[in-house]
């Protein structure tokens, strides 16, 4: 009996050892990315629950039309902190495939709303802000009334939380197919099945990414040249110093993103239009774009916090030019009250 148990505990062994041959390797090592996702992960949701609090909590800046996409930025960035990453984390301290808890289905199509919905969304959202800001700094003339407010402002980003949020939910949640889940796989394997529809795939990867992309490089060089021809022309009734502000704000938001999410794009559309000869073009490289793509979000917390010094912890390091001047005034007029004494 005792050589069939060993005869089995070996067979077995055997299975497993084989069963991870077969897995696909962690590109980077899952035991780099968990550490860089921990590292990371802390200072950025802290900065991301500051910017919120503050821009949420502060009518003036709460009201100001440019900090609107930044606010459904910082958003979208705080549910992937929250849902996302810990779940890979999760993953990656245990080797990369599988979870310290069993998963469900219910938890994969989460994860993968997550994943494709949500950072598709950052997309989106950026290619729009890049556009959006041509209008907020040099046609302030469309957004006199509150009703060119709305149709201008408001009403395309509600159309495109409307449609970006739509589309992934049916996708994900209500696919004309069955999705298959791969729980020895991060993220359940991401795999949607949508994925395997041409029409859905091409429509999610051309439109949502490849187009906002190229839209958003576009409108980001677009306005950075209008901003330096605009700055040569002394005499103009604009308040530059402001808008300066305005632009690189979301300057340094598109260059961020467009760091990794551009030269990716760029694969795809040669992959495209080489045919068959192209299809494993760069494909080495996709693996350290999926894990590159994360930064997009560990570091959008602070591209935002860096563009708005009204929100800095002034009590740390500095004080604003009106607290030091209010505090001379203090000081000087507690030196007059003591001399009269």
């Amino acid at each position: 009996m005792s050589y069939l148990i060993n005869n089995s505990f070996i067979s077995n062994a055997t299975n497993d050892i084989e069963q991870e041959l077969l897995l696909d390797p962690i590109i980077p090592s899952s035991s780099l990315q968990f550490w860089t996702f921990l590292i990371f992960q802390i200072p950025s949701l802290a900065c991301t629950v500051f910017l919120l609090f503050h821009l949420l909590f502060d009518r003036k800046l709460r009201t100001a039309l440019h900090n609107h996409i930044v606010i459904i930025l910082l958003l979208l960035t705080l549910c992937i902190e929250i849902f996302d990453n810990p779940l890979y984390m999760d993953a990656y301290r245990l080797g990369g495939y599988r979870n310290s808890f069993p998963l469900t289905p219910s938890i994969c199509l989460m994860w993968w709303l997550i994943d494709y919905g949500f950072y598709g969304a950052i997309s989106v959202f950026l290619a729009w802000g890049s556009f959006e800001r041509h209008i907020l700094i040099f046609h302030q003339q469309l957004l006199r009334t509150q009703k060119q407010k709305f149709f201008i402002h408001y009403l395309p980003l509600i159309i495109i939380s409307i449609y970006i949020f739509g589309f992934y939910i049916f996708v994900i949640y209500f696919p004309p197919c069955v999705n298959t889940f791969d729980y020895t796989s991060p993220s359940c394997g991401s795999s949607p099945c949508y994925e395997d529809i041409p029409f859905l795939n091409s429509w999610d990867y051309i439109v949502n990414e490849i187009i906002c992309t190229f839209l958003e490089t576009i409108f980001s060089i677009g306005l950075l040249v209008r901003v330096l021809l605009q700055k040569r022309r002394i005499r103009q009734p604009i308040s530059w110093r402001k808008h300066q502000k305005m632009a690189f704000q979301i300057l340094s938001m598109s260059f961020l993103s467009l760091t990794i999410i551009f030269p990716q794009s760029l694969i795809f559309v040669v992959r495209q239009v080489g045919g068959e000869n192209m299809n494993n073009f760069a494909s080495g490289v996709d693996p350290y774009f999926f894990y590159l793509y994360t930064f997009v979000v560990f570091l959008l917390p602070f591209t935002c916090l860096s563009c708005l010094p009204e929100v800095w912890p002034k009590f740390l390091f500095f004080k604003s030019k009106q607290q030091a001047k209010s505090a001379q005034t203090r000081r000087a007029a507690y030196r007059c009250e003591s001399q009269r004494w």
